[in-house]
């Protein structure tokens, strides 16, 4: 058997059609699809279920910017299960920086309401100095993963409908419009459904 190259597919002999007509010999209507939806909903309930344990902020508009950014977290792990995989983008650099003269122009108001000894604007300002590097720390993490295929493909909408309900998070956080209007037959699910 010769060697592969550091590049080369890992199952370059792998037949779609064989692969999934075996699959049909193990279960009735199973398939490499059916199998990636498992294990991507499989990995996001799991991933979920640890929300408690990991978002821990009292303050309310703190907490839900944290359940969602647990969330994305969450569903950056089933993408990176999946290889969901995307060349970051041409413009990504510039809106890093863009993002990066934003903190920068904050902290400069920043350090003036402080010698003016400004405590409520202090306190706004680094509330939004700490949200837009949280941004942007965000943005970069996820500048190569795909994360709309397996959220439109694979995770079952029913995991992501009812941590919405159970952590009191808006479902316009991890669904945009066209999503929501997708997956309206998840929308009844219960609070305590589990994958």
């Amino acid at each position: 058997m010769k060697k592969k190259k550091p590049d080369a597919d890992l199952f370059d002999h792998v037949v779609p059609t064989v692969l999934n007509d075996y699959f049909h010999t193990v279960m009735e209507g199973l398939s490499a699809k059916v199998f990636r939806t498992y294990n991507a909903s499989i990995t996001l309930c799991s991933e979920l279920q640890k929300t408690e344990a990991m978002v821990t902020e009292k303050d309310p508009a703190k907490r839900e910017a944290a359940m969602v950014a647990w969330y994305n977290t969450a569903n950056k792990n089933v993408a990176e299960l999946c290889n969901h995989q995307k060349a970051a983008s041409p413009q990504h650099e510039a809106a890093m920086q863009k993002m990066n003269d934003k903190i920068d122009a904050l902290e400069v108001e920043l350090k003036a309401a402080k010698k003016e000894k400004n405590a409520s604007k202090v306190a706004a300002l680094e509330k939004r100095i700490e949200k837009q590097k949280s941004d942007r720390d965000e943005k970069d993490k996820l500048k190569n993963v795909s994360l709309g295929t397996s959220k439109i493909n694979y995770n079952d909408p029913r995991i992501t409908v009812a941590w919405c309900k159970r952590f009191d998070v808006p479902i316009t956080k991890p669904f945009a419009k066209t999503l929501m209007a997708k997956f309206t037959w998840a929308m009844g699910v219960e609070p305590e459904y589990r994958f």
